[in-house]
């Protein structure tokens, strides 16, 4: 079994005048391996199997062993893994940059104390004991401090602004400020063999036959730290197909955190210069429109991405109210495209798994709005799919904006109802949304599943009225 955890970060100071005063070397994605060096991290080296095509700067890495330590003697050290233990032996402690998305990566191998086979594993038990291992990162005055692993990157983030700055040329900029490097959600990649059972509530999301890999997800909190978790369930496959699986899932991560963490900068509207026809802002819509195109492609490198992206959605958290100044100082392309990804983001309904200590639960996220219950998979699907159905259909926008509205309160009264009445009420607001967003909506068929919707609410006491409200809007403007 091998576990990959990741911090990914956002560095932008190659958006900033001056370049932040960060080093000039190691120059990311064009490090020299051998030569250039992390300070108060490690060398530069080159990935011993090599990159990976449509991935820039995966050959390199910087060793970064001084920077992160595990406890003494971690081999002597044991996790529970169910019924089993298992000790740890780290792999690699790396740092990945391209120059604006940079990540530490950390590789764990497990070692079952005696043979596991026909013994149940259980996965979130270890997946605890590791993340919450207590681990030494480097501070700003390079001092060792103790940490738990899950809440390390935010120390690793100082560290690294501080590490790679030319601390002689900080007159010129002033000293580093702690957005110019920070971190986002951690991820980690989890291989195991098909016999071992993800936990309860995990996603089912993709299969990967050349990998031989079946592909899982869920969001696991950790105190104030939301870890993404892919379960990749491996049997006879190409190997090679595996790590390239695993590397883009580490890296679509990175690429996605980090976009989100700018687009929060351009939000605050004084953080990035982005006045036209100026070498940084170039470079920052260069970089949004690269990054952009990327994360909207429905397949890369051979992989479904965009189920990948979707399983593990979250709240953007960006808002852009209307012509923002921050937008419009935009070329109109990128803008566009900008402005597009965030609507969707918006605009979009995901499932998404949660487990937080022993509670385990679903949320249905539509758009701004999430519903969290105990949700099985036909409902929590049936109500993203109507969701989805409406957002993306070409009717009005105002029966648009009902419709959704009536799936966010459907939500709210699934996860009161028992599995099955919620199932069944799941059903018939799929068959509301489909009918309602066709050419020719069938007065007879959207009735009877309004029906539904009606009578199921009448079994919740608190969301009669809100329901009714809501389909009536949606019946009021089907029979105009």
């Amino acid at each position: 079994m091998f576990l990959a955890v990741q911090f990914p970060f956002a560095d932008i100071r190659g958006f900033l005048e001056g370049g932040g005063s960060r080093l000039a070397r190691p120059a990311w994605p064009l490090a020299e391996p051998g030569l250039d060096f992390v300070r108060s991290a490690g060398l530069v080296q080159p990935r011993r199997r090599g990159g990976v095509a449509d991935w820039a700067g995966e050959e390199l890495y910087g060793d970064a062993k001084r920077a992160f330590r595990f406890p003494d003697r971690l081999d002597h050290l044991q996790f529970p893994l169910g019924e089993a233990t298992g000790t740890l032996r780290c792999a690699f402690r790396r740092f990945h940059s391209e120059g604006t998305v940079a990540r530490l990566e950390v590789g764990l191998k497990v070692i079952p104390v005696a043979p596991i086979s026909g013994t149940p594993v259980d996965l979130l038990t270890l997946i605890r004991s590791v993340l919450t291992l207590q681990v030494s990162v480097r501070d700003t005055n390079l001092q060792p401090r103790a940490v738990k692993l899950i809440d390390a990157g935010e120390h690793l983030a100082r560290h690294f602004l501080f590490a790679t700055t030319n601390h002689q040329r900080r007159h010129l900029a002033g000293p580093p400020e702690p957005w110019w490097l920070t971190c986002g959600n951690p991820a980690l990649v989890i291989e195991h063999s098909v016999d071992i059972v993800p936990p309860p509530h995990t996603r089912r999301v993709l299969e990967v036959s050349a990998a031989g890999a079946s592909l899982s997800h869920a969001w696991i909190q950790f105190g104030k730290e939301r870890c993404s978790v892919w379960f990749m369930a491996r049997s006879e496959g190409d190997p090679d197909a595996a790590r390239r699986l695993r590397i883009h899932l580490i890296r679509l991560h990175a690429e996605r955190e980090c976009l989100r963490a700018i687009l929060v900068h351009i939000r605050q509207g004084n953080r990035l210069n982005l006045t036209r026809n100026t070498p940084t802002s170039d470079a920052v819509q260069s970089y949004l429109r690269d990054t952009v195109h990327l994360l909207n492609k429905p397949r890369h490198m051979g992989l479904e991405q965009s189920a990948m992206l979707e399983a593990a959605h979250q709240a953007l958290g960006v808002v852009f109210e209307g012509e923002t100044a921050s937008l419009t100082l935009l070329r109109r392309q990128v803008a566009a495209l900008v402005d597009g990804y965030v609507r969707r983001a918006q605009n979009t309904a995901a499932v998404i798994n949660n487990i937080q200590g022993n509670v385990m639960n679903t949320n249905i996220q539509m758009g701004n709005v999430s519903v969290t219950g105990d949700f099985n998979v036909v409902t929590a699907t049936n109500i993203q799919n109507s969701f989805n159905k409406a957002a993306n259909s070409n009717v009005d926008a105002d029966l648009k904006d009902k419709l959704k509205a009536v799936a966010v309160e459907v939500a709210k009264l699934a996860k009161q109802l028992p599995p099955d009445d919620a199932e069944r009420v799941s059903k018939d607001l799929e068959a509301f949304t489909s009918e309602a967003v066709s050419k020719t909506p069938r007065k007879e068929w959207y009735e009877l599943s309004a029906k539904g919707l009606l009578e199921a609410a009448k079994t919740v006491a608190a969301m009669a009225a809100p329901i009714t409200t809501a389909v009536k809007a949606v019946l009021a403007l089907l029979a105009v």
